[in-house]
């Protein structure tokens, strides 16, 4: 057996044990789960700040004030120095300065995006029921059928959203809700996906137990997980237990 294949399945097993440790939590709260989560924690955090200084921070900022000779790249960290003078009573009005031109540069970008992104599907709702009359019969019937039921739950979502006029009359409350029977078959789709999700997750950590551990780590994964068990048992449940039985009962 090579190095490579040792590493490989050094690195099954580790994987192995953190999937057990996380999905551990399924069975109750334990201390096991709580240490892995903040490994996991931890490692994402760390990952986050290299691929931050790899990505934005070398590849932006520092690689072209250094080999390209971009000295003005150095300005910047006069304004991230700014941000520290939130701890000085005296001066944090400095740091509010920048703070407020970020808050504007946010919104501004924010508007920016939500106008591109929502603004091509305000106007792409204004959908023509008639049947067009370049394609063959069959398809033209379709495509009106399909605008017709967007046009229909277009309407009366808005109707349900739209407080201005009074629920009371009967068209507009029968309006508002089938467009509340709308929304709940649009949600349930959506926590439908959600759940498939979740599902795929956890059929792909299965199988990694299952296909790509080696099978000589299981029999010491069964004995450890009830030694485990067994410590955790006789050391902090029956502490736990016998710490409530010995506190004084109030009544």
């Amino acid at each position: 057996m090579d190095s490579s294949t040792v590493f490989i399945q050094i690195g099954a097993i580790v994987g192995a044990i953190c999937t057990l440790a996380i999905f551990s939590v399924l069975f109750k709260e334990n201390p096991y789960y709580r240490l892995f989560e903040h490994i996991f924690i931890g490692l994402a955090a760390g990952y986050g700040v290299f691929v931050t200084w790899r990505d934005v921070l070398y590849r932006l900022w520092w690689e072209p004030m250094i080999n390209r000779g971009q000295w003005w790249w150095a300005l910047a960290i006069a304004g991230g120095g700014m941000f520290y003078f939130i701890y000085s009573k005296k001066h944090q009005w400095i740091s509010k300065l920048l703070f407020g031109a970020l808050f504007g540069l946010g919104a501004g970008t924010f508007f920016q995006g939500f106008a591109n992104t929502y603004f091509p599907m305000i106007s792409a709702s204004f959908k023509s029921v008639v049947p067009p009359m370049d394609v063959p019969l069959t398809d033209a019937i379709v495509a009106s059928a399909n605008d017709l039921v967007f046009v229909l739950v277009l309407i009366t979502v808005m109707a349900y959203f739209f407080f201005s006029i009074d629920h009371k009359a009967k068209a507009m409350r029968g309006t508002a809700s089938l467009g509340r029977w709308f929304l709940m078959f649009a949600f349930g789709a959506m926590f439908g996906s959600t759940v498939m999700a979740r599902m795929s997750l956890f059929i792909g950590r299965v199988d990694f137990l299952v296909s790509d551990v080696p099978r000589m780590f299981w029999p010491y994964a069964v004995g450890a997980a009830i030694l485990i068990g067994l410590i955790y048992f006789f050391f902090v449940e029956k502490k736990r237990r016998l710490n409530q039985d010995a506190e004084p009962k109030t009544g």
